[in-house]
């Protein structure tokens, strides 16, 4: 699985409360609890290792059974500690930052390996340009050169199973030139969108989008917790060639509403704080 946890003050018309990481983290650790991935990689997670060395600030106690890697680094990554142990875990940057996009790229990645058979599998995490502007593409573009190099480097010739997590800020229906060479350029080099192959889609609203910015807009007003159905994707599961998906989902959280708005009905969240601006993508994969 993959989420962004946006930890930060969001710019939503949106209660006061409900902007808060403390009012927010009680539904985050719900949805965790609901979905009870073996792996989970987070974005924006902007805490650090603690005096006992717990992962971090913001999900510390929410599922104690999980281990983690790389838990000092916003792009932590979370594991079933029953099922895998960490034989190897790193951090390499993949842009420097700069005038045009001042934050600083990463790749993160976790070798786990299968208690019960000694497989390993490699989880790669990152978190790529936002913006939607000629220059930002062209560095997005470059930065995913970089991070297909990180990953051949840390996995030399994709011998062993792999999972490629992450928010791209890059939509998945993209067809401008450069701006959607993350598709292209990943594509080239074997890894398959996991959301194109799964046998099914079990996303409980059909077309939700991942990034749900806390709310939408319907017939230009925006809402407070309204699902975009926009089917525009910028957060991403990629796997490797030998890799079945046997399912997907885009994550809504329990208790859906659905109300009438401006002359249909149209999904909202649950009561009560978003848990963030973006949706948990979840997929059941076997690995040959």
């Amino acid at each position: 699985m993959t989420h962004g946890v946006s930890p930060k003050w969001y710019d939503a018309s949106m209660p006061t409360e409900d902007h808060r990481w403390q009012a927010r983290a009680s539904r985050v650790r719900q949805w965790l609890r609901a979905t009870d991935a073996d792996v989970v990689c987070f974005q924006e997670g902007f805490g650090t290792r603690d005096d006992e060395g717990r992962p971090s600030n913001l999900m510390v106690d929410m599922l104690p059974d999980r281990g983690w890697a790389n838990i000092d680094h916003f792009l932590p990554i979370m594991f079933r500690a029953s099922l895998l142990d960490l034989a190897a875990e790193g951090v390499v940057e993949i842009y420097p930052g700069s005038k045009a996009s001042r934050w600083q790229r990463y790749c993160t990645w976790a070798r786990l390996r299968h208690r019960a058979t000694g497989r390993e599998l490699v989880v790669f995490n990152t978190h790529l340009q936002p913006f939607q502007t000629p220059q930002v593409a062209r560095i997005r573009s470059a930065t995913v050169s970089r991070l297909i190099a990180t990953m051949r480097s840390v996995d030399a010739g994709y011998r062993l199973p792999a999972v490629l997590a992450g928010d791209f800020n890059a939509r998945d229906d993209e067809r401008r030139p450069v701006y959607a060479d993350h598709l292209r350029k990943l594509t080239a080099d074997g890894w398959r969108n996991a959301s194109g192959i799964a046998d099914r889609d079990l996303s409980e609203v059909p077309g939700a989008r991942t990034h749900n910015g806390f709310g939408a807009r319907a017939s230009g007003t925006w809402y407070y917790r309204l699902i975009s159905t926009s089917g525009r994707n910028i957060d991403y599961l990629w796997v490797r060639p030998g890799a079945r998906v046997l399912d997907r989902q885009t994550y809504t959280g329990p208790g859906v509403r659905w109300l009438r708005v401006a002359g249909r009905r149209r999904p909202f969240f649950a009561d009560g704080p978003v848990p963030s601006d973006h949706c948990p993508v979840l997929a059941r994969i076997r690995f040959d």
